[in-house]
This record gives C-alpha cells, structure tokens and sequence, in this order.
C-alpha cells in the first residue's frame, strides 16, 4: 500500500504529463500539443490550423466532445475505495481507456488509475478532460467516437453502483435475523 501511495503521489506530481495528443476521428488523425487541445476544450478557441482544419472536418461533433471531456461525473465513495483498486473501479478504467489510448492489460491501467486518483482528490468526481491532464505519459491516443461512450458508461455506473448497494445492504439486513451489537453487548453483560 506504501508503495502504490508513494508511486501516486510521484506520478501525480508532474503538472501535465501529456505533451502531445492524437485526435482519432474514424479516418481522421492529428497530433497537436496537449495544451492546444485543452485550451480549445475549455474555450473552443484555437490558433492551431491542424486543429482547426481537423474539427472543420467533423462540425456537428466538436461541440458534443468538447462538452463531454469537460462534463463532470461524481464517483461515489464505492468506487473510489482503496485508491480505485476494485473490480468495480477496474470496469470504469477499462472504459476510459478504450477512449484514451490503447491500453488493454490490467497491469497497464496503473498509470491511469494514478491520473484518475489525482482528478479524484480535487472534488470527489472526474471530468475525462481532467484524467487526461493527470495521466503520467508523454503523448495520448483519443477515440474521439468512443469518448461519449465511455462517459456514458462511468456516469451510468457511478449513478447506479450507490442504490444497487443500499439494496444488497437492506436485503442482507432484512434476510439475516443476526444480533446487532448493542444487542450481544447486553446479553453479554447479564448475569
């Protein structure tokens, strides 16, 4: 546990680790630097021409990805426990990297689970906008058809992980007859 908090935080302390980002849009690919492409997520405004020309080509999308990097998903305590380190946190990696980059073996999501810890800490939810800040690599890959997909997926999870678990906790307690505490504390003090 140590060392996973210690590889966090040194991970996580690099302000953008990204320096270029790939745009895929089906037949469509351009590479501009990192910061370009936040600052026309965030504003819509660029001076780049590739970026420019690349967005010109897909009109009727640009404005539904932009607002879909930057849209937060609040993640419930659930998926956050143990620094992301669940199955459930595991399904939610796995579709932002289907979106972000190529990554395809669980070993890989490491770094990935680091950007989405730090994203994390600021306000207990996630913009992909804000993951792809915090991701410790040099240059990302984007899918941009797969990103609203992938939001759509981690938002939907984290909506419906909360109310699944209440229910497992009121059918466990309304299934199991156990004594509470308070009440083995009693009949263990009597005489």
């Amino acid at each position: 546990m140590g060392v996973f908090l210690a590889m966090s935080l040194a991970l996580s302390s690099r302000a953008s680790a990204i320096d270029t980002v790939t745009l895929v849009f089906n037949e469509s690919r351009t590479s501009v630097p990192f910061s370009d492409f936040r600052r026309f997520v965030e504003t819509g405004e660029t001076q780049r021409t590739t970026l420019q020309s690349f967005f010109a080509r897909i009109p009727n999308t640009s404005q539904a990805i932009r607002s879909t990097l930057t849209r937060e998903i609040a993640i419930p305590r659930p998926l956050s426990e143990r620094n992301f380190n669940n199955t459930i946190a595991d399904f939610m990696l796995f579709q932002l990297s289907n979106a972000l980059g190529s990554i395809t073996v669980p070993d890989s999501l490491q770094p990935l689970r680091s950007a989405l810890i730090t994203s994390y800490r600021n306000n207990q939810s996630i913009s992909i906008l804000e993951v792809m800040s915090n991701y410790p690599i040099n240059e990302m890959t984007v899918q941009l058809p797969r990103v609203e997909r992938a939001y759509n997926r981690v938002n939907a999870l984290a909506q419906r992980i909360p109310p699944a678990l209440e229910a497992n906790e009121f059918l466990f307690n309304l299934i199991c007859n156990c004594p509470s505490a308070s009440t083995l504390d009693r009949v263990a003090s009597c005489p």
